[in-house]
């Protein structure tokens, strides 16, 4: 035990941590409960007040997303300092996580019943990607002090799964495979995977063996999003869709918690459809040095795919117009291997998008298809339904301002060859 003088100086020591804390200048803070831990090694308050003060600190100092597409983009421009100097900010981060769990962990050493250091190392373990070590230390800490609401909501928002919040998409019962405009070969080919997923067992008894998931890839606006919404309702699947900035978080370990979560929600209402659009931007080749946080995002992606198998019957699917972006192992056989091309519509097709796109408008005798189809090349079906919509605009006003009362409410050549200006 220290002497009266030593106590005096350590209580004054505490004292002066304690006002810096309270100006939230955390490394002063910091440096004076290291000289109070030095002052009674076996003080547990100056103990907790260090861990207390190095979790603040790194709270204070946690990198952002923003710090990570930073740091990426230095390093894929060449800006080698800048590149180092974003690396460094995530080692301090990660370093300051591991003095304060280090700290915080002495004092349940020598007082296993502190609730407040169960608190912030529970808050600590979760950061460095330890959640079950983290839910059990909060629920420990909410059962020693029921009074405190804060331990309580902590242990809440462990205890309860991110997955509970992740819900399957409402995709309606309406979209079939003769609402898409696609080449035979193409839709065959989405129908095998259909059928892969809606009847499992027959896949069994011919020997198949049940692919991971498919890539699909194509320019933009050829449907592949739609076509992943079909399927699910074809195979009457939960439908699931996720961006990379749904998954992509701005807390260290927040996006891997993402990916399992999905994943998990994804089993319990199996069978179901995993969607993701622009799979490129969140599975890109990984990086290492300081996108090894993208890095851990493509391995945890890795990990919930191979994890699959046929009982479970969650299928994946990716879209992307940058399929060589893609890390090689998300392609490989067993992951997205099965890879199926959406091209740009050609005239047979673009005819049968625009015939599509306008059964339930009221075209003018004029309109002639054929000539639609042959002057919007390169269109896809996105811009063909564009197309119809501003074609529609054009004789909403061209009718509205005329003197005819009796002018028929219908779409001509004219609103059309507007639309082709405006839109070209």
């Amino acid at each position: 035990m220290a002497n009266n003088t030593s106590t005096e100086t350590l209580e004054d020591a505490l004292r002066r941590g304690m006002e810096t804390a309270r100006a939230r200048d955390w490394v002063r803070a910091i440096e004076t409960y290291r000289k109070a831990v030095a002052i009674d090694p076996e003080s547990v308050e100056a103990r907790f007040r260090l861990g207390w003060s190095l979790w603040n600190d790194a709270e204070g100092d946690k990198p952002g997303f923003s710090d990570m597409a930073f740091a990426y983009g230095a390093q894929v421009l060449g800006f080698e300092n800048s590149a180092k100097e974003g690396k460094r900010k995530f080692q301090r981060y990660r370093q300051a996580l591991t003095d304060a769990e280090y700290y915080l962990r002495t004092v349940l050493e020598r007082d296993p019943n502190h609730a407040r250091a169960m608190h912030y190392l529970a808050q600590t373990v979760n950061a460095l990607d330890k959640r079950a070590e983290a839910t059990d230390l909060a629920k420990r800490a909410a059962q020693l002090d029921p009074a405190n609401t804060n331990y309580a909501t902590l242990a809440n928002s462990l205890n309860a799964p991110v997955a509970s919040q992740v819900k399957p998409e409402n995709i309606g019962g309406g979209a079939t495979w003769d609402d898409i405009v696609l080449p035979p070969k193409t839709k065959r080919e989405l129908r095998q995977m259909q059928l892969m997923l809606e009847k499992p067992d027959m896949a069994r008894e011919l020997g198949i063996q049940p692919p991971t998931g498919i890539l699909l890839k194509g320019p933009p606006g050829t449907g592949k999003t739609t076509i992943a919404r079909i399927l699910a309702n074809e195979a009457k699947c939960s439908f699931f869709s996720i961006t990379p900035a749904d998954v992509q978080q701005m807390y260290v370990g927040e996006s891997e918690k993402r990916v399992r979560d999905l994943f998990l929600k994804a089993r319990q209402t199996a069978p179901s459809i995993i969607f993701i659009d622009e799979i490129d931007a969140l599975l890109a080749n990984r990086q290492g040095g300081v996108a090894i946080h993208s890095d851990k995002i493509v391995n945890q992606f890795l990990q919930e795919m191979d994890g699959l198998t046929s009982n479970n019957r969650v299928f994946v699917v990716g879209a992307t117009n940058r399929p060589d972006m893609l890390d090689p192992a998300v392609r490989r056989g067993g992951r997205l291997s099965r890879e199926i091309e959406i091209p740009l519509p050609d005239l047979d097709a673009r005819k049968a998008l625009f015939e599509l796109c306008t059964r339930i408008t009221r075209l003018a005798p004029d309109v002639d298809m054929d000539k639609m189809a042959q002057d919007t090349e390169g269109y896809s079906g996105a811009d063909i339904r564009a197309l119809v919509n501003e074609a529609g605009l054009q004789a909403l006003i061209r009718i509205a301002d005329s003197s005819d009362k009796n002018l028929p409410r219908t779409l001509g050549m004219e609103d059309f060859a507007s639309a082709l200006s405006n839109l070209g």
